[in-house]
């Protein structure tokens, strides 16, 4: 698995997020796709989204590769896709307060009991998000495996920064209404859909 931070430490380096504002050449909110596997969610949204700029990211080198190039081929401008181990690179990526949105479709399940720990949505990336979103940004998730969907729940329920919003209003507006390949496949399967969604609450407020 690519891992930035590890590198960085062989290197023994400290570095900081990229300035992205120059990357993009422009100024504009930056939403995350994390784990973004084909890159059909990140690629749609870019496209559809001119405003906004997508940052996809995922650990396999010949997703991030077609996405890269796709964006390349036709003029893509306002998206890039790196890849990293987002269990550990978030914070190399992005300064706090800066992401406008996440969202992590269909993680993968680690369906052995003893391999449950590699799951994405765990404790410590819920504390990652919270620092990195700006106040009032979003996380939209989704699943086809029940357990998962029960996990998300109670991982950001333990976490007070976080509020639970309408994960369908989320997708139908903020998001478009766009929809990521594995989720077309389950419509097409008849598979059910857990959607949730949760918002940064002001810290101040929280803290007062």
């Amino acid at each position: 698995m690519k891992s930035l931070a590890r590198s960085a430490r062989l290197r023994e380096v400290d570095p900081a997020p990229p300035d992205w504002e120059v990357a993009f050449g422009r100024k504009a909110p930056v939403e995350v796709d994390l784990g973004c596997g084909r890159g059909d969610y990140a690629w749609q949204r870019a496209r559809a989204c001119r405003e906004v700029n997508v940052v996809a990211l995922d650990s396999r080198k010949k997703w991030i590769d077609r996405l890269r190039e796709r964006g390349n081929r036709q003029g893509v401008d306002n998206l890039r896709a790196i890849r990293c181990d987002v269990t550990s690179d978030l914070p190399i990526l992005f300064a706090p307060k800066f992401v406008s949105a996440f969202t992590i479709h269909h993680p993968d399940p680690w369906w052995k009991k003893r391999h449950r720990k590699r799951r994405l949505v765990q404790t410590h990336l819920v504390e990652q998000l919270a620092r990195l979103l700006v106040p009032g940004g979003w996380v939209f998730l989704q699943t086809d495996v029940p357990d998962m969907a029960d996990q998300i729940r109670s991982t950001f329920a333990a976490n007070p920064l976080f509020r639970s919003t309408d994960a369908v209003a989320i997708q139908a507006t903020r998001m478009g209404g766009l929809q990521s390949h594995r989720e077309k496949k389950c419509q097409q399967l008849g598979i059910p859909v857990t959607r949730l969604a949760y918002v940064l609450e002001n810290k101040e407020r929280i803290a007062s």
